[in-house]
């Protein structure tokens, strides 16, 4: 996993979820853009996101106290960044079912 930084994004290999930087000079999580968030504090988001978006780590105890650290970092609960995460992963999907269909495309299912 690793997260990559320029001038005024953070991302990650993992995930297309950012971090952005505003004119306020607070970060932003796509996510969560209700919380202006430091640089440090962007990153522990994006690694939160990380974490809960590898399944291979479900069962990791190290793994889910690393993202319960993370949750504390932005001022949420790992509980809150989980649905957080699925409606957004819903909504994706949503999104790709529309565009499939408007192109002619069957989605599965």
């Amino acid at each position: 996993m690793a997260i990559f930084r320029t001038g005024r994004t953070i991302g990650s290999d993992r995930t297309p979820e950012r971090a952005v930087l505003g004119d306020d000079g607070r970060w932003r999580l796509t996510w969560l853009p209700e919380l202006p968030l430091t640089r440090d504090q962007a990153v522990a988001g994006l690694r939160l996101d990380e974490i809960l978006s590898d399944p291979t780590l479900v069962y990791n105890r190290v793994a889910i106290a690393e993202a319960t650290t993370c949750a504390d970092r932005i001022g949420i609960i790992v509980e809150q960044a989980v649905i957080r995460l699925w409606k957004r992963t819903l909504t994706s999907l949503a999104l790709c079912a529309v565009a499939m269909t408007r192109i002619g495309l069957k989605p599965a299912g």
